[in-house]
């Protein structure tokens, strides 16, 4: 994580179900140096990408490894009354 509280660079494990799976993505296209390449060209073609997927493309990907992983957001309801002001 880069730039995390008090303006440091934190280091996260990666958990080894993630590893294996983002193993499993880049066996599928293979390419060099990028993790998730455009895919303009599908596929087949996403070991010649010369750029990366755009924002929303890494999201959806990410999206589907999570489910994937069976990962799930939880959010525990809070407790807390907001002020409004009298009129």
């Amino acid at each position: 994580m880069r730039n995390a509280k008090g303006n440091r660079d934190r280091l996260v494990p990666l958990p080894e179900a993630t590893l294996a799976l983002l193993r499993r993505f880049w066996a599928c296209h293979r390419h060099p140096t990028l993790l998730f390449p455009n895919r303009a060209a599908g596929l087949s073609g996403a070991h010649r990408a010369s750029s990366p997927l755009d924002r929303g493309g890494v999201q959806r990907t990410l999206a589907r490894v999570t489910r994937e992983l069976g990962l799930k957001k939880r959010f525990l309801p809070t407790a807390c009354a907001t002020a409004t002001p009298r009129t």
